[in-house]
This record gives C-alpha cells, structure tokens and sequence, in this order.
C-alpha cells in the first residue's frame, strides 16, 4: 500500500482544535467524507491517521509511512482502504508501463518485441532512469532505487519500508511537475479514481 493520499485536500495543521470532519464544510458532496473520516478514526490507527492530517507538509512522509505501517498492521479492519488503494495502484503502474514505453522506447523496438523481451526491459530501463536523474530530483530517485534493492535483499515488505522515501521521491515530482508530467499523469488518475473508490463505498446506498 502506498501513493495514493488519505490527507483531506483541505486540512490544515494550523487549525488544531477542529476536528477533521468540522474542516470538511456542511456540503452534501462531503457527507462520505465524514464517513470516511468516522472510519479511520474508529480504528487502531487513530493517532496515525490525525498527525498526517496535521502535520506540516515537510512532515508528511514520516507520516505517510507510520500510517502506513499501522493500518497494514490492522488490516482485518483497514482492508476496504488498503484493497482500493492496491487496485488503485495496479492499475496506476500498468498504465505508467504503457506511457513511459510510449515515450522512451523507439517505435522499431515496440513492434518488433514483447512485454518481457530482456532488451526492451533493459532500454526503458536504461532511458527511464536517465530521464529520472535530469529532473532535479535524481537524489530522491537513487534513494527510492535503494530502498527498493535493500527491501529486496532483505526480503522486507518494500510499501512499508520505502513508504517514507517514496513520499519524498514525489513530493520532489510535486515540485518539478512540468517535467515529471509523463510519470504524476497515471499516478494523478489513481488518485481521482482512488477518491471516487470510496465515494462508492462510503456513500450511502440507494434503495432500489
């Protein structure tokens, strides 16, 4: 479980005596949203989920991550969030697949191998890292890779030990998004399908 966000877009950690849901506004749109925050609040992870809603943005990746743990450590209970951010997910990174090979990988190669084919994996690999290290946040890019072969090696759970590093990789994207548009697009896109997710399912049902 990672990526997708469960910080309220208008929480603000100026505003420390409101409660998330007084926040959240009157609107009938957000009538979910205070389910959804009910929810949260009504598990183990609580104080989690209210220091990521509070903290500054600095702070978010540690956050991120602390929640993460938790909720992953609770999941007989969190596991309507944690599917719909995993799915939500899959389909993220099927689709930034196709973009970045859509991208990177001359026309010629694309016809002539498959999915799989060792040296088309190891020219987008080989022209995605480059693009990578040319948008100023090459730092945080080694880092995540890192992190991701240490989690390997040690046979770790890589969304709950590079959460906090993979917060920060794109908060740097964030931050240089006109570069980094091709990879933020298909992770945007499962952020708004994420969101529409739970609309769904904390909704009240209709009655037929």
């Amino acid at each position: 479980m990672s990526s997708t966000d469960l910080k309220p877009e208008n929480s603000d950690p100026k505003s420390e005596n409101k409660a998330p849901s007084e926040e959240l506004g009157d609107s009938s749109n957000d009538n979910w949203k205070f389910r959804f925050l009910d929810f949260m609040e009504g598990g183990a992870c609580k104080e989690s989920y209210l220091d990521l809603i509070y903290c500054v943005k600095d702070e978010e990746p540690k956050y991120k991550e602390a929640l993460e743990k938790c909720m992953n450590a609770h999941s007989d209970y969190y596991e309507p969030i944690i599917s719909r951010i995993e799915t939500c997910i899959e389909t993220s990174e099927e689709q930034l697949t196709k973009d970045i090979e859509a991208i990177f990988l001359p026309s010629t190669i694309l016809d002539q191998t498959k999915e799989g084919d060792a040296e088309r994996e190891e020219i987008l690999e080989e022209k995605f890292l480059a693009f990578m290290k040319g948008g100023g946040c090459e730092e945080q890019c080694t880092a995540l890779r890192d992190c991701f072969l240490e989690a390997e090696k040690n046979k770790e759970d890589v969304d709950i030990k590079c959460a906090g590093v993979e917060a920060m990789w794109f908060n740097c994207m964030d931050a240089h998004s006109d570069y980094f548009e091709p990879v933020l697009a298909p992770h945007n896109t499962a952020g708004d399908d994420f969101e529409k997710k739970l609309e769904a399912f904390f909704s009240p049902k209709q009655a037929d």
